[in-house]
Formats: structure tokens, C-alpha cells, sequence
């Protein structure tokens, strides 16, 4: 049964707000082909035989001009006896003809916008969006997503690009409808790319008339520093002093986890053997002006990863030094490594790796029961073929205790814990770097009270900074394995910027 029908004063424009037309007439040009008459004469074609728009192609005069032809079709939609389901036809038919592009998306949005009614300031949303889809498309906007968004938080936002995560802001059921998608705007408006190059004098307007309607930033940090160094392996680690090259970039990431993106990097050109590094890798860090100065910013909490290879995994990377007070980076900021094989192998399967990462922030009832979820499996010679079954009983297995240090394990055993990683997902392991002494070091970790898995980093912080020993004994140094799955940067081996002297 159809609405009431429709019909428009002289002169009316139609059921959308002063401007909607303009704002549409330049998207539907994104269709490149709307250029064609021939390909605007497919689309009414196709919308003719719809429905939603049946017989308009009749009442509309062909134009070989694009610009008035398309005005002309817009007329007729706009004075149909439905204008909204004449419009949806319209996309459909562009749809059809013109799939997977990138202008259907933003055409998606400004109708979407369009139909949101009083929820939304729809003249003036428009303007927005049609400054923000004419510049260049932001990297991962969806770092820029404030937290706790119902309708949102359950979304796997990360590959979605800007029209797709502004289609779901406004498409949301909320009482405060305006009041996220302004923080987001904002939250773009001041860190977006190509604001270094476009003024968006519309969008600065329309969060200036609209602050009201969603809260300041909050205080205290919202995102995180990630260093991360990396060590290839220049010559075979069974020389007695194997040569690494030291790639460094660091990238930013929310407080809450979640997808990074890189800042800076650099590949340095000299080689390192490994007992020098440990004097020279720190300085040439803070020789990095660039790196430097974002370590300095003391709004951002920092995370430092050594990406290692399997023949470096113990490696007491917390013990560089970057400065004159001598202290070392371990006592300074949490400090993981990485395992390097790992990171960058891209045909390793990550949907096991991201499942049991979920479970590192599960919060637990005191210190004692949250450090009783790290797994401690048997590790002789004899157990190496026993890990698989012992891995595949604990679904929610995601921290994994070794009482032999990594590189002293069985060779076959210690294949066997690189399984555990690759192949059932196991993102962090723990370790002392001498055999035994697992009580001790849960001991040691419990003084700082974890309330979660996810603390490990600061928790082991908090214990390298009560041994305060310039050389700490063995027994007293851990090496925590913290692989996040989404802070892998796949564009890591491109060239990389040079150093800043």
C-alpha cells in the first residue's frame, strides 16, 4: 500500500533540506560514467522498470549535457509521488551498473543522512560530508572511534575506511544519535592527514555549532607509543659473533588496543654484532631526533618491542641503555620482544592468535587467581609431543610459562613451543632466564597485584625496577613474549626513512 502521495508546491525543493540537492549532484558524479549520456540513459533504464520509481524515464528530457541532465533526473525524482523510494532506485540502478566503487559508499551515506529525519542535522551534515569525501582518504580512521559506542564496540571497524564508519555513526539507534558522531568528527578534524593541506572550513562550522552536544576530549592519555626494534640477522647466528641490522619505527595505538598505524621509521645502514649492541643500539636511537622528541611527549604512555629472531628470543633486550643517567630501558618502559619469524610471515593463520588474545583482558577476582591462568606446560625432552594436546584442552589459554628458558630448550621441544605460537595462537610466553624457579617468579610478579593478563607489560616493569641491579643476576631477569596481533605493521620492510643526526 503506498504513502500518501507526494506533491510538491511550485518551486518547492522537494522532501530533503535547502542544499541536499547540490550536496547529491556532486556525489552522483563520482560515477565517473554519469559523464556518458549513453550510461545515464542505462540508468534510467533500469530505473524505469523498478518499482520504486516505475515509468519515470517518461517524464524526464534527454540532455546530452551531464550537468543538466542529471538536475533534470533529480527534478523528477524530487516530484514523484515517492521521492525517497525513487531516490533508493536511483542508487540501485548505479549499484548494478557501477559495483564496488567507492562513490556508491559516500551516495549510501548522504542517503542515509537524508532519511535520519530530526535525528540529525541533515543540511548542514551534508556539507561535511561532502568536504570530507573531496580530500585525501585518512589512514585507519577508526583509531579516531571513541570507546563504548553502543551499536559500535561490536563492530570489526578496522578495515572499514571514512563513508563506511560514518554510515555507521548515523546509523545507530540511540537517544544521543549526534553527540559520538561529533566526537568522532573532531577527534578526525584534529588529527586527520590532510588537514595539514585542506583548512575544512565546513567541518570546523559544524562542530562549532554542535559542541554541545558531545563532551570535551577527556583528561589523561588516549593513545599509546609503540617502539619497535627490529634485529635481522646479517650473518648466521652459529658465528661467534653474527651480525644484525637495526630497523626501528614507531606507531601509535588506542589505550584500549586495538589496530596501530606507524609515525616514523628508520633503517639504519651500519651493522651491529651483538656484543655491540648492547653499547651502541641505545644511542642510535635517541640519534633518531625524530623518535626522540615523540619519547619526550609525556601525554603517551610507551611500549618498547624488540623484534627478534628465534636465535635471539632470550635476549636481555631491557638492559639497552639510551642516555647518560646509564639507566636501562627496561627499568624505564615496559619492554616485550617479539618473535621476529612470527611477525612477518604472512601465510601464518591469525584467527586462533586474535581469539586467544581477547582472553588477556579478562579481568580476574584477585592477584593470585589472575596469575593461576598462566599455563606451565611440561617441558622434557619426552613432553615434545604431548604440547599439542596439552594446548588444545585449554581453550582459554593465552599466557604460557616456560621453567627452561627458551633457547635452552630440546630442539624438538622447543619446535614444539614455536607450534604453540604459530599454530594454536598462544600470543604471550613468560620466562626466567635460568631453568626453574617458577614459584619465585609468580612470587615476584604478585607483589605488584595484576588484575588482569593484559597488565603483564607494567607488572614486569614494576619488578625490573624493584631489582634496580645495573647486572642483575639471571634469576632475577624475565623475558615476557608479548606478540599483539594487531600491531603488525605490513608495509615493514619498504624503505625506510633516513636518521636525523
Amino acid at each position: 500500500m503506498h504513502a500518501t502521495p507526494f506533491v510538491p508546491p511550485a518551486g518547492d525543493r522537494g522532501p530533503w533540506p535547502e542544499g541536499a540537492e547540490g550536496v547529491l549532484l556532486k556525489i552522483i558524479f563520482f560515477f565517473d560514467q554519469m559523464y556518458e549520456f549513453t550510461f545515464r540513459q542505462d540508468v534510467l533504464g533500469i530505473m524505469n522498470a523498478s518499482p520504486k520509481s516505475l515509468g519515470i524515464k517518461a517524464g524526464i528530457r534527454a540532455d546530452f549535457t551531464p550537468n543538466s541532465h542529471v538536475r533534470e533526473i533529480l527534478r523528477a525524482i524530487r516530484t514523484s509521488r515517492d521521492p525517497w523510494t525513487a531516490l533508493d532506485s536511483l542508487a540501485e540502478a548505479l549499484e548494478e551498473l557501477a559495483p564496488k566503487r567507492r562513490a556508491g559508499e559516500w551516495l549510501k551515506l548522504v542517503l542515509k543522512v537524508l532519511k535520519s529525519g530530526d535525528d540529525l542535522p541533515c543540511g548542514e551534515l551534508l556539507q561535511v560530508i561532502f568536504e570530507l569525501s573531496v580530500i585525501e582518504e585518512p589512514t585507519a580512521p577508526a583509531r579516531h572511534l571513541p570507546e563504548d559506542i553502543p551499536g559500535v564496540q561490536e563492530r570489526d571497524t578496522a578495515r572499514m575506511n571514512l563513508p563506511e564508519i560514518l554510515d555507521l555513526l548515523v546509523s545507530r539507534i540511540d537517544d544521543n544519535l549526534l553527540g559520538p558522531l561529533v566526537v568522532f568528527l573532531r577527534a578526525l578534524g584534529d588529527h586527520l592527514e590532510a588537514t595539514r593541506k585542506q583548512p575544512l572550513p565546513v567541518l570546523r562550522r559544524f562542530l562549532a555549532a554542535h559542541a554541545d552536544r558531545a563532551p570535551a576530549p577527556a583528561a589523561g592519555p588516549r593513545q599509546r607509543l609503540i617502539v619497535q626494534i627490529r634485529l635481522d640477522e646479517e650473518s648466521s647466528p652459529d658465528t661467534g659473533d653474527p651480525l644484525y641490522r637495526l630497523i626501528v619505527a614507531y606507531y601509535r595505538q588506542p589505550l584500549a588496543g586495538g589496530q596501530f598505524w606507524r609515525v616514523g621509521r628508520h633503517r639504519d645502514e651500519e651493522r651491529f654484532t651483538r656484543s655491540e649492541l648492547f653499547a651502541s643500539g641505545g644511542g642510535r636511537l635517541t640519534a633518531w631526533e625524530q623518535l626522540r622528541l615523540a619519547l619526550l611527549d609525556p601525554t603517551a604512555p610507551v611500549r618498547i618491542e624488540f623484534l627478534l629472531p628465534r636465535s635471539l628470543l632470550g635476549y636481555a633486550a631491557e638492559l639497552w641503555s639510551t642516555g647518560t643517567a646509564d639507566r636501562h630501558l627496561g627499568q624505564q618502559h615496559p619492554v616485550v620482544v617479539r618473535q621476529l619469524e612470527r611477525y612477518f610471515d604472512y601465510n601464518l593463520d591469525r584467527s586462533e592468535w586474535r581469539k586467544r588474545w581477547k582472553y588477556l583482558g579478562t579481568h580476574g577476582a584477585d592477584p593470585t587467581e589472575v596469575l593461576e591462568r598462566i599455563g606451565w606446560p611440561p617441558l622434557g625432552p619426552a613432553d615434545a609431543d604431548g604440547l599439542a594436546d596439552w594446548i588444545f584442552d585449554q581453550h582459554e589459554l593465552s599466557c604460557m610459562g616456560l621453567d627452561v628458558p627458551y633457547e635452552q630448550l630440546d630442539p624438538a621441544m622447543q619446535r614444539a613451543v614455536d607450534d604453540a605460537m604459530y599454530l594454536d595462537g598462544v600470543p604471550v610466553l613468560l620466562w626466567r632466564r635460568v631453568a626453574g624457579g617458577k614459584e619465585t617468579l609468580l612470587k615476584d610478579l604478585r607483589k605488584h597485584e595484576p588484575t588482569r593478563l593484559a597488565e603483564l607489560p607494567y607488572t614486569v616493569l614494576k619488578h625490573r625496577r624493584r631489582v634496580r641491579n645495573p647486572t642483575p643476576a639471571p634469576d632475577r631477569t624475565l623475558t615476557l613474549v608479548w606478540d599483539d596481533p594487531d600491531c603488525v605493521d605490513p608495509d615493514q620492510d619498504y624503505p625506510y626513512e633516513g636518521m636525523a643526526e
